[in-house]
C-alpha cells in the first residue's frame, strides 16, 4: 500500500476519534485542570509548605511550656432554706439562663481581681515573673489571671470545670483553687450586702410611705368638709341631657355644611374648567334660570327660523339677535347670582356648624368637671386604702430581709481541688507538627494557585480556544538537548517520537476540517519572535511531503531568515532575488530538499519587505507556485512585531497561529487573532508549541504519554521516516 492510501484509510477513522479530544466551545476549566495548573507550580508550593512547616516547629520547640490545673465544682439549684423568706439577691438555678449567669460571673473581671487580692506577695510574683520583658515590666496580675483562666461546664450536669494556665504548675494549681473559693465567697459576699443595702432601702421607703398615707388620710377629710355627692349626681344628669340634645343638633348642622360643600365644590370646578353652570341641577332648578334658559331656547329657534326667510341684515332678524343677547346676558347674570347664592349657603352652614360644635364642647367640658368632681372621692378612697396596705407590706419584709440577712447560705460547693500538674499542656509536638503540614498544605496550594491566576500566560487548551477565540489543532512536545537544524526536520530524522506523531495528528487534524482539507496555500505566523512558527512550519511541510504530496516552503520573514539554517542551505539564492534581481523562478527553488519538498529561502534581508510582499512579481511568484505544488506554506513574521503577514493574507487559503507554551500572554494573542480574523480569511486554528513532556501528558491526554514510547517507534515515525527516505 502506497503511503498516501495508508494515510487515507487511516484518516477516515479519525474524525471522531480527534473530534472527542477537541473540548467544547464553551467547556470550563475542570478540576482537573486546576489541579494541573497548580502542579505546574509545584516549587513555589513546596516552597511554602517547607517555610509553615519550619516556622511551626521552631515555634513548637522554642516556646515556653505551659501547664494547666482544674478544680471542679457543683453549682446548687438552690441554697439550704432556713426560713420561709424570698431572698433578696436570687441564686437559684433552675434553668440553662441561670447557669449560663453563673458561668459569666467566673468570666468576670471582677473575679478576676478579686482572686489576685488574695494572693501572697510571693504568690503574685511567681504569677508574673514569666512575663518579665528585658526592661524589667511584667504584665498586670488581673490581665494574667484573666487570660489565663478557663471555664468549662460539664455536659448535661450543674458542673463547672475552673482551669488556669500558667508556666509555673503550683501556680496554675493555687489559682484554679482560688478561683473555686472566690466564686462561693463572692455569692455569699452578694447576698449578705445586697440584703442589708435592700433593708435600709426598705426602712426609707417604709418611711416615705407613712407620711403619703397621712397625707391621703387628710386630704379624704376635705373632700368631704367641701363636695356634697348627692347634688353632683343630679347635675350630671341635666348635663348628659343637654349633651345628648347639643350632639344632635351637631350632627344635623354637620350634614348640612357637607352638603353645601359638596354644590359649592362642585360650582368652584365648573367654573374653573369653564363649563355651564346652568348644566348643575341644583342651579337649573332656580327658577329665574329655568325661565330665561327657555326664553334663551326659544329665542334661538325663533332666529333660525327668520334666517331661513330673511338676510342677516335684516331689521327683524337683527332685532331677534339682539334679544337674544339681552337673554343671554340675563341668563349669565342669573347663574351667577345662583352660584353667589350657594357660596353664601354653605358660609351659612359653616357658621351654624362652628356655633353648635363650640356649644357642643362647651357642654362636654361641664360633663367632665363633674364627672371629675365626682371621681375624685373614689380615687382618694381608693389610692388611701392601695397605699396603707402597701406600707404594712414593706413592714413585714423590711422584718423578714432584716433576719434573713444574718444566716449565711451558699450556692456551690468544690468537688475536686485542683492538683499540681505532671506534665505541661502545650506545646502539643504532634499535633502542632500536623496542624503545620495541613496549613503548609493548604497555603502552598493557594500560592500555587493564586500565582496560576496572576499568570496570564496562554498554556492550555481552555486558554487557547476559549480566552483567545482559536480551536487547538494540535500539541507539540518541547524538543530539548537538539540543535535547529535536527529540530526542523525532527518528522524526517525521527529524533522525538513524540514531536513527529504531534506533526502527523496536527496533519490528520487539517485533512479532516472542511476548508483546510483543501487548502493549498498555507501562511503560519506567530505572536512574537521565538516562539517556534518556523519549527512549525519546517515540520508540517515534511508532513505533508511525506503522504506523497508535492510541497514547498517559503521562507517570508525577510526581516530574519531562518529556513536557510533550518535545512542547512548556506547562502542560496531566495525569494529576494526572485522578487528584486528577477532571476528564473527554477533558480531560487531548492529542489528535493526531501522527497516531494522542496524549499524557497529568503535569499538576504529585504530593506523594504512589505513593499516586496506587495510588489506584482511576489504575486507571479505564488502564481507559479500554485500550479507546480499541492500545498505551499509561507513562513512569515510575527503578527505581534510587524504587518507582513496581514499583507500575505488576501492571497492565501488560509492561517495558522503558532503559539509558544507558557510565554504569550492572553491580550497580546487575542489582539493579534482579532487582527487575522478582520481580514476575513480562514484561520484553521492554533497549534501549542513547546510543551514540557510531562505537562503535555498530564493536559491532553494519553496519546502524549510515555507508554506510548514503542506503537510511536513501530508506527508513527515508521511510516514518517520510511516514506521520506524510501523516495
Amino acid at each position: 500500500m502506497k503511503p498516501t492510501e495508508h494515510l487515507t484509510s487511516y484518516n477516515r477513522s479519525l474524525p471522531e476519534s480527534i473530534s472527542s479530544l477537541q473540548p467544547d466551545e464553551d467547556e470550563g476549566l475542570s478540576m482537573r485542570n486546576y489541579w494541573l495548573m497548580i502542579l505546574e507550580r509545584k516549587w513555589y508550593a513546596a516552597g511554602v509548605f517547607l517555610v509553615v512547616v519550619l516556622a511551626v516547629a521552631a515555634y513548637t520547640f522554642t516556646v515556653t511550656p505551659i501547664y494547666q490545673s482544674a478544680a471542679l465544682v457543683q453549682v446548687l439549684k438552690r441554697g439550704p432554706q432556713v426560713l420561709q423568706v424570698t431572698d433578696v439577691v436570687e441564686n437559684s438555678v433552675t434553668n440553662d439562663t441561670d447557669f449560663n449567669t453563673q458561668i459569666k460571673v467566673l468570666e468576670s473581671v471582677a473575679m478576676a481581681q478579686n482572686v489576685v487580692a488574695r494572693l501572697s506577695t510571693e504568690e503574685t510574683a511567681l504569677l508574673t515573673n514569666p512575663t518579665r520583658n528585658h526592661k524589667g515590666e511584667t504584665a498586670p496580675p488581673a490581665s494574667i489571671v484573666f487570660g489565663g483562666r478557663k471555664i468549662t461546664p460539664q455536659r448535661l450536669s450543674l458542673m463547672l470545670q475552673i482551669s488556669f494556665r500558667h508556666p509555673n504548675p503550683k501556680v496554675a494549681a493555687r489559682i484554679a483553687n482560688l478561683y473555686a473559693e472566690e466564686y462561693i465567697a463572692y455569692n455569699s459576699r452578694v447576698r449578705v450586702e445586697e440584703s442589708l443595702k435592700a433593708v435600709d432601702e426598705l426602712k426609707e421607703r417604709a418611711d416615705q410611705q407613712r407620711k403619703r398615707v397621712d397625707e391621703l388620710a387628710n386630704s379624704l377629710q376635705s373632700f368631704r368638709q367641701r363636695g356634697n355627692l348627692i347634688s353632683l349626681v343630679q347635675s350630671k344628669d341635666i348635663v348628659t341631657d343637654k349633651l345628648k340634645t347639643l350632639n344632635m343638633m351637631a350632627t344635623q348642622t354637620n350634614a348640612r355644611l357637607k352638603d353645601a360643600e359638596v354644590r359649592l365644590n362642585q360650582v368652584n370646578e365648573w367654573t374653573t374648567s369653564s363649563r355651564d353652570l346652568a348644566e348643575l341641577s341644583f342651579i337649573a332648578s332656580q327658577p329665574k334660570v329655568g325661565q330665561l334658559n327657555q326664553q334663551v331656547t326659544g329665542q334661538k329657534i325663533a332666529i333660525s327660523q327668520l334666517q331661513d326667510r330673511y338676510k342677516e341684515k335684516h331689521p327683524k332678524l337683527v332685532e331677534a339677535s339682539n334679544t337674544l343677547l339681552k337673554a343671554e346676558a340675563e341668563l349669565k347674570q342669573a347663574i351667577l347670582t345662583a352660584a353667589a347664592s350657594i357660596k353664601a349657603e354653605y358660609e351659612n352652614a359653616l357658621r351654624t356648624d362652628e356655633e353648635a360644635r363650640k356649644e357642643l364642647a362647651l357642654q362636654e367640658t361641664k360633663s367632665l368637671d363633674l364627672d371629675k368632681s365626682g371621681v375624685e372621692y373614689e380615687n382618694l378612697t381608693r389610692e388611701f386604702r392601695v397605699n396603707e396596705q402597701l406600707l404594712e407590706s414593706m413592714l413585714v419584709r423590711m422584718r423578714e430581709t432584716a433576719v434573713s440577712s444574718t444566716i449565711e447560705a451558699q450556692n456551690a460547693r468544690i468537688v475536686d481541688r485542683a492538683a499540681e500538674p505532671g506534665a505541661p499542656i502545650s506545646p502539643k509536638v504532634f499535633a502542632n507538627l500536623l496542624m503545620g503540614a495541613l496549613g503548609g498544605i493548604v497555603l502552598g496550594l493557594g500560592t500555587a494557585y493564586l500565582i496560576a491566576l496572576i499568570d496570564d500566560r496562554l498554556k492550555n487548551v481552555f486558554d487557547v480556544e476559549s480566552l483567545v477565540g482559536l480551536p487547538l489543532l494540535g500539541v507539540i512536545p518541547y524538543a530539548d538537548r537538539m540543535e535547529q537544524p535536527d529540530k526542523a526536520q525532527i518528522v524526517s530524522n525521527g529524533a522525538d517520537q513524540m514531536i513527529v506523531e504531534s506533526f502527523l495528528s496536527l496533519y490528520s487534524t487539517l485533512r479532516i476540517g472542511e476548508q483546510s482539507r483543501c487548502a493549498k496555500l498555507i501562511l503560519v505566523t506567530s505572536t512574537m519572535p521565538g516562539e517556534g512558527k518556523s519549527f512549525v512550519t519546517t515540520n508540517l511541510g515534511l508532513a505533508f511531503a511525506s503522504q506523497g504530496q508535492r510541497t514547498v516552503v517559503v521562507d517570508c520573514d525577510l526581516r530574519k531568515p531562518n529556513l536557510h539554517h533550518s535545512f542547512r542551505l548556506g547562502d542560496a539564492k531566495g525569494l529576494i532575488n526572485y522578487c528584486v534581481d528577477a532571476d528564473p523562478l527554477d533558480n531560487v527553488i531548492v529542489r528535493n530538499v526531501h522527497p516531494n519538498l522542496d524549499v524557497i529561502v529568503a535569499g538576504g534581508r529585504a530593506r523594504n519587505p512589505t513593499q516586496l510582499l506587495n510588489g506584482p512579481q511576489f504575486e507571479t511568484l505564488i502564481a507559479e507556485l500554485s500550479k507546480r505544488y499541492d500545498r505551499i506554506l509561507l513562513d512569515t513574521p510575527p503578527i505581534g512585531a510587524v504587518s507582513d503577514a496581514l499583507n500575505l493574507l488576501p492571497i492565501v487559503d488560509g492561517a495558522i497561529y503558532t503559539i509558544q507554551y507558557n510565554r504569550v500572554r492572553r491580550r497580546a494573542a487575542r489582539r493579534c487573532v482579532r487582527r487575522l480574523l478582520s481580514a476575513n480569511v480562514p484561520v484553521f486554528g492554533a497549534v501549542l508549541n513547546g510543551m514540557a513532556m510531562n505537562l503535555s501528558s498530564d493536559y491532553y491526554g494519553e496519546h502524549h504519554d510515555k507508554s506510548y514510547k514503542a506503537y510511536y517507534n513501530n508506527q508513527g515515525v515508521g511510516e514518517a521516516a520510511t516514506a521520506l527516505k524510501t523516495r
